[in-house]
C-alpha cells in the first residue's frame, strides 16, 4: 500500500526507495531496470536479455540506486570566440591609436602650450658659423639650382654647403662644383652606401658651429639660413626645425598629401613651443654641430633621430616658422607609397633600437610626444592588419574582414589606373595605401630588413 506522497520508482521490484516530492512523470528522466529484469532499458548499446550498462552517447550526469538521470551534452558554443575577441580588440586598439594621435594628442597639446610663454628670437650680433649639408644621389637635375639658391642666401656671416654624393653614376659631382664657388666642397663616394653613412662623412669633416641639413630639391626662402641661425641665439636650443610648405603639381590644384602637411605644421609649431619638436622637416632643420651623434648603419629617419637624440640630451627642439622651405609634393600615389614603406621601414627600425623614447618616468614629456605623435602612427596600421587577419579566422567577422580586403585590393589597384592625385581622388583612397604600406614597411623595419640605399621621389 503506498503511502501519501511517495512513489514506487518503476522496476524497483518493491517499495525501493522512496522519495517524496516527485514527479514520476517528468519527461526528462530515463529509467533503468535493475539487472535481471530482462527488459531493454531504452538505451542504445543495452544487452537485449538484461544485463550491461547502457552505451548511450549522453552521460549520467546523477545516478541514483535504482535511477539514472540523463541530460543531453551542452551544445559546441557557435563561432570563435578568441579570434573575434582578438580581431574586436585590435581594432578597437588601432582606432583609438588613430583617434588619439590625430585628435586627442593635439586637443591635450594645446592645453599644455597655452601656460608656457611665447618664445621670442632677437638675432644676435654674433650669429654662429653655419654649413648646409645635402647628401644626394642621381641628382644632376636639381644639384645646381639647388646651391645656386643656397649660395644666394641673406647670411652675413658667412656660408659654406657641403655636397656628399652617394655613389652617383651621373653628372651630380660636376654640376655642383659648376654651380658653386669657392664656399662648396663636394665629396664623391664611389661605393653607395645611403645617407646615413654620408651624413655621418659631412658631419665628421665640418667645422662649423651649426649644420642645416635639406634634400636637393627643395629651395629656401632669401633668409631661411638667417632665421635658423637665430634660434640658437638661445644657449638651451640644439635643435630648430624650419617650415616646410608642400605645393602641388601643376594642375592638379589641392592634394590630399598637402592638407595632411598642413595639419602636421600646426602640431609641430605647438611641439616647438614645448621644446619636444620630434620629426623634423628633412628639408629644412639645424643643429648644434657638437651635439650631432653619428647615426647607425643602415638608419633612414635621420631627421627623426638626430633630434630626437638631441632632446634626449636635455636642449630644446624648437619650431622656426619663419624659416621656410618650399618643394613640390608626390605627383602620383605610387610615388608616395614607396616613399612611405621606406618611412615605415625606418620607424620600426627606431621601435626596435631606440627603445629610450619609451622611458615615461626619466622623460615624460619626450616620452608622451613620441607615444602620442609617432609610434601611434606607426603601430596603428600594423594592429589594423592584425584585427583583419584575425577576422578572417573568425565565422562571425568573415563576410566584414573580406569586405575590407575587396576595398583594399580595389584601392591599390586604382594606383594603376589612376595615379596622379589630379582632381578628387578621395581621402579614403589615399588614406588607406599609404598606410597600407606604411604597416608594411613598420614590419618589414621590425624584423630587422633594412635598405639604407634610397631612391628619389618622383616630383
Amino acid at each position: 500500500m503506498r503511502r501519501p506522497g511517495r512513489f514506487h520508482v518503476r522496476g524497483s521490484g518493491g517499495p525501493g526507495a522512496l522519495r517524496p516530492g516527485r514527479d514520476p512523470d517528468r519527461r526528462r528522466r530515463r529509467t533503468l531496470r535493475p539487472r535481471g529484469h530482462g527488459a531493454p532499458c531504452g538505451c542504445r548499446g543495452a544487452a537485449a536479455a538484461g544485463g550491461g550498462r547502457p552505451t548511450s552517447r549522453r552521460s549520467a550526469l546523477r545516478l541514483g540506486l535504482h535511477r539514472a538521470v540523463f541530460l543531453p551534452r551542452a551544445p559546441a558554443p557557435r563561432g570563435d570566440p578568441p579570434l573575434t575577441g582578438a580581431a574586436t580588440g585590435l581594432a578597437a586598439l588601432a582606432l583609438l591609436l588613430v583617434a588619439w594621435s590625430y585628435w586627442g594628442y593635439p586637443a591635450f597639446l594645446s592645453r599644455l602650450a597655452r601656460s608656457v610663454p611665447v618664445r621670442t628670437i632677437d638675432p644676435s650680433p654674433a650669429l654662429p658659423s653655419v654649413e648646409v649639408v645635402i647628401a644626394a644621389h642621381d641628382e644632376e637635375a636639381s644639384i645646381g639650382p639647388r646651391v645656386r639658391n643656397l649660395l644666394a642666401q641673406e647670411y652675413v656671416r658667412g656660408l659654406a654647403i657641403a655636397v656628399g654624393c652617394d655613389g652617383c653614376g651621373d653628372a651630380t659631382a660636376e654640376r655642383a662644383r659648376a654651380a658653386g664657388d669657392g664656399r662648396v666642397r663636394v665629396e664623391e663616394f664611389d661605393r653607395r652606401r645611403g645617407k646615413a653613412a654620408v651624413v655621418n662623412d659631412l658631419v665628421r669633416t665640418s667645422s662649423a658651429e651649426v649644420l642645416v641639413f635639406t634634400d636637393a630639391n627643395s629651395e629656401f626662402q632669401p633668409d631661411a639660413v638667417a632665421r635658423l641661425a637665430a634660434s640658437f641665439s638661445n644657449p638651451e636650443v640644439g635643435a630648430a626645425c624650419g617650415r616646410l610648405v608642400l605645393i602641388a603639381p601643376p594642375g592638379s590644384g589641392a592634394t590630399p598629401e598637402t592638407e595632411f602637411w598642413d595639419r602636421e605644421t600646426g602640431l609641430k609649431e605647438i611641439e616647438g613651443k614645448l621644446g619636444v619638436c620630434l620629426g623634423a622637416n628633412g628639408a629644412i632643420y639645424a643643429a648644434r654641430r657638437e651635439l650631432v651623434e653619428p647615426l647607425p648603419d643602415g638608419a633612414v629617419l635621420d631627421d627623426f633621430l638626430i633630434p630626437a637624440r638631441i632632446a634626449r640630451s636635455g636642449r630644446k627642439v624648437v619650431f622656426t616658422g619663419d624659416a621656410v622651405a618650399r618643394e613640390t609634393a608626390p605627383a602620383n600615389v605610387a610615388a608616395e607609397t614607396s616613399r612611405r614603406f621606406r618611412i615605415g621601414l625606418g620607424a620600426g627600425d627606431v621601435l626596435r633600437r631606440e627603445t629610450w623614447l619609451f622611458d615615461v618616468r626619466r622623460r615624460p614629456l619626450l616620452a608622451l610626444a613620441f607615444l602620442s605623435r609617432k609610434a601611434s602612427r606607426w603601430l596603428a596600421p600594423v594592429l589594423a592588419l592584425g584585427a583583419l587577419l584575425c577576422a578572417l579566422g573568425s565565422s562571425m567577422l568573415r563576410p566584414f574582414a573580406l569586405a575590407a580586403i575587396a576595398v583594399l585590393v580595389v584601392l591599390a589597384a586604382s594606383v594603376r589606373l589612376r595615379p596622379r592625385l589630379a582632381g578628387r581622388p578621395g581621402r579614403l583612397y589615399y588614406f588607406g595605401v599609404i598606410n597600407l604600406a606604411l604597416a608594411a614597411g613598420v614590419v618589414a623595419g621590425l624584423a630587422g630588413y633594412r635598405r639604407p640605399a634610397w631612391k628619389r621621389t618622383a616630383r
